[in-house]
């Protein structure tokens, strides 16, 4: 069965197997998702040459912990690194690439910064890389509204109606890691030097793009692909098809 061993428990993963890989994506999804909501995507690399490796992250999915308590980003961090030790001993000397959305996109940022030669690129998408208001008072209790997300009705049924999603949980967890990374990311993000693709949508509620915008223009290595009309969760908005081949794009150049 595909499992990580962690000491948190065991954490579930998924392969989508391209028929001859040329790189590997390794993918840390956000609050309230799993991976089952990424078949869509990974098929779409797939028929790219693009292998896609992911983990329900704890709290999530099928692996283990409280509702929506991913625990810290060293776990998250932990998980991304059992994911790439298994993509580089299935496919030995493939270019690996990281990648995370949302919460996902923090740890994968963090990553970034602590292991500067361990990835060929970054993807990142919905980056909330400065303090969401909404998540800065003392109620620790944590909704979305599915509208604020996406537009794309399939990826909204799955929300309402797949019981391993879900849009609502205590915060607590998530607001004290994201809190990490806001006080980190002022000083540490302008020396990122990992070739880096943010893909974001322009009318993102969760995480506004000027921010992301404003890093793009200070950091070399952050490339920005705006998508215009599209909500957070920018891999699942009606534009998919429009981000994958972005990313497909990124990829391919970046190995």
């Amino acid at each position: 069965m595909p499992f990580i061993e962690h000491e948190r428990g065991r954490a579930y993963y998924r392969h989508w197997a391209a028929a001859e890989p040329t790189a590997a994506v390794v993918f840390l999804h956000g609050f309230g998702e799993h991976t089952g909501l990424y078949h869509r995507y990974g098929f779409a690399l797939n028929a790219a040459g693009i292998d896609l490796w992911a983990v329900d992250q704890f709290g999530h999915g099928l692996s283990p912990g409280g509702r929506g308590d991913f625990g810290s980003i060293e776990d998250s961090s932990a998980l991304a690194d059992s994911l790439t030790d298994l993509a580089e001993e299935q496919q030995p000397g493939i270019p690996v690439l990281a990648q995370g959305h949302s919460f996902g996109a923090i740890v994968t940022l963090f990553r970034l910064l602590d292991l500067k030669d361990r990835y060929r690129g970054a993807i990142v998408s919905g980056a909330p890389v400065v303090p969401v208001p909404e998540l800065l008072d003392a109620d620790t209790s944590f909704e979305l509204e599915p509208g604020l997300l996406s537009a794309d009705p399939f990826y909204l049924d799955s929300l309402v109606n797949d019981p391993l999603a879900f849009v609502h949980a205590d915060g607590a967890a998530l607001v004290r890691e994201l809190d990490r990374g806001w006080d980190r990311f002022g000083l540490d993000l302008p020396s990122l030097s990992v070739r880096t693709l943010a893909v974001h949508g322009v009318n993102d509620p969760i995480a506004p793009i000027g921010a992301v915008r404003a890093y793009a223009k200070q950091i070399d290595a952050l490339e920005l692909a705006e998508f215009p009309g599209a909500r957070h969760d920018i891999l699942n908005e009606t534009v998919h098809r429009d981000v994958a081949a972005a990313i497909v794009e990124f990829v391919h150049s970046a190995s």
